[in-house]
């Protein structure tokens, strides 16, 4: 676990019979039900238990947040860090975006500087959410335990048109590596049936693949017309 040393006002969520397991980490903690099993559902709690308009949910492993427009990519140092969340879930609201999130890989390349921010790219990792005017947020599929993610970033999508990406900024991380939390259900039987069943759900709006013996998922569910010149 290494989120703690980056974001050391959060509040850090545990089963409730591992609360004592975690004693040791200097954070404000809040138990879980042991009930609640899955990222979907876990998501789908913390949304109806802390009522904050803004709400960051953290994977524990993260260990750096990156900035890519720079002259050379550099760390952001944890004020900074904490400044881009704020300045992130604001300009998420202005948009009229419910979910947010960030670029999902910390390589320069891929940025588009003159077009840094995404309306229809999927979140994970780290996950933002802010209510609407009317109190509404996005929902988790409880069945998917893998990659519920990208599910709930495509209904989203269909349900409010947008999700705001902050692609200037990308969170490092060791992703399906860590034991315990969500590996508890990863098995390679289980990510192919969610995928087969993402596929006929989505159809042509979602494709999977693998880059450097990973998944590797994109979506096609574009907001903006075509230009041709």
């Amino acid at each position: 676990m290494t989120s703690h040393k980056l974001f050391p006002s959060a509040t850090l969520l545990v089963p409730e019979s591992e609360l004592e397991q975690y004693a040791h980490i200097p954070l404000d903690k809040a138990t879980v039900p042991d009930a609640v099993m899955g990222i979907s559902s876990l998501r789908n709690w913390v949304l109806k238990h802390f009522k904050e308009d803004s709400i960051i949910m953290l994977d524990d492993d993260i260990c750096a947040c990156v900035c890519m427009v720079s002259l050379r990519c550099r760390k952001l140092s944890m004020d900074e860090t904490l400044q881009m969340l704020s300045n992130s879930a604001y300009n998420a609201r202005g948009a009229g975006a419910r979910l947010f999130g960030w670029h999902q890989r910390s390589d320069p390349r891929l940025l588009q500087r003159n077009d840094p921010f995404g309306v229809n790219h999927w979140v994970g990792g780290a996950v933002g959410v802010v209510r609407d005017a009317n109190g509404g947020i996005p929902k988790w599929d409880e069945l998917l335990k893998c990659k519920c993610d990208i599910d709930a970033t495509l209904q989203e999508l269909l349900d409010n048109r947008l999700v705001w990406n902050e692609a200037r900024f990308c969170f490092v991380q060791e992703r399906d590596k860590n034991l315990g939390g969500n590996s508890l259900f990863r098995s390679a039987e289980r990510i192919a049936t969610e995928k087969r069943h993402l596929k006929r759900k989505w159809k042509a709006h979602i494709d999977f693949g693998d880059y450097k013996s990973q998944d590797r998922v994109s979506m096609n569910a574009p907001r903006r017309q075509s230009i041709a010149l």
